[in-house]
């Protein structure tokens, strides 16, 4: 039950009696205001509304970015797959039509062109994974950016603000639990990776193909295959660790607190 404010008898100007109500101030809410103030969970004057559109604009203009590249990423993998698809067919039907040694000779045209094609994929969709935590970066600097100026809505922010490898793995919504994927994990299976392995298979098909049209045997297209697999699927996977490390590619700015890691 809220009890009324305590009232007091005044003298008006024309010198009758009536009521006014009085305030008594609140120490404990004084306390507790300052406290918030203090440590900038309420902010008394800021800039917000003069910073507030350009940082929404940015964070906008790298958001339509970040689904230009990605689109971009769909489109090339789409067309190298369905190229490999449509050889993989058309050699195929020409062994069944005309036997295996003009399919063979096909084959050796064919096929390194189709590696081409996977090895410039891969090399474009890492690149796109690398513009992609650069776009993730930025957008963490604006976050944090907003909690300097509003410091209260930290609790209601689901994406890291901080721009360093942690700040990414909140950003990328990586999981913590020890029963899911990790980092590496999440890395052995996106996209540039199993282009990857799809390009080292492709070379080790090459390879099996020019040994055997060599009338060497079996034994040694099998040892040469393998080793253009691992070396192919080695040389690209260690070139796309090394551009996706963003410790290594940039100094954050705003790292996160040893408390938050």
């Amino acid at each position: 039950m809220r009890l009324p404010p305590p009232r007091r008898l005044v003298t008006t100007a024309a010198g009758k009696n009536a009521v006014m109500a009085s305030y008594s101030v609140n120490p404990d809410a004084v306390a507790q205001a300052e406290h918030l103030i203090d440590s900038r969970q309420y902010v008394l004057d800021s800039d917000w509304g003069q910073v507030q559109p350009r940082a929404s604009d940015q964070h906008w203009s790298l958001l339509g970015f970040r689904s230009l590249i990605w689109n971009e990423a769909m489109s090339r993998t789409t067309v190298f797959l369905s190229v490999l698809s449509a050889a993989i067919i058309t050699l195929a039907l020409l062994s069944n039509a005309a036997g295996g040694s003009h399919t063979t000779t096909l084959a050796l045209v064919l096929l390194p062109v189709v590696l081409f094609l996977g090895i410039a994929t891969h090399i474009r969709v890492v690149q796109i994974n690398t513009e992609e935590i650069e776009v993730m970066i930025a957008m963490n600097r604006l976050r944090h950016a907003y909690l300097e100026i509003a410091p209260g809505l930290e609790p209601y922010f689901t994406t890291g603000h901080h721009d360093d490898a942690p700040g990414l793995a909140a950003s990328f919504l990586l999981p913590r639990s020890p029963g899911r994927l990790g980092p590496w994990g999440y890395f052995l299976v996106n996209m540039p990776t199993v282009i990857a392995t799809v390009d080292a298979a492709l070379a080790a098909a090459v390879v099996v193909l020019a040994v055997r049209a060599a009338d060497a045997p079996a034994t040694i297209a099998v040892v040469t295959a393998t080793a253009a697999f691992l070396l192919v699927w080695a040389a690209l996977v260690s070139w796309e660790r090394h551009t996706l490390d963003p410790v290594a590619r940039t100094t954050p700015r705003f790292p996160t607190p040893p408390d938050h890691s």
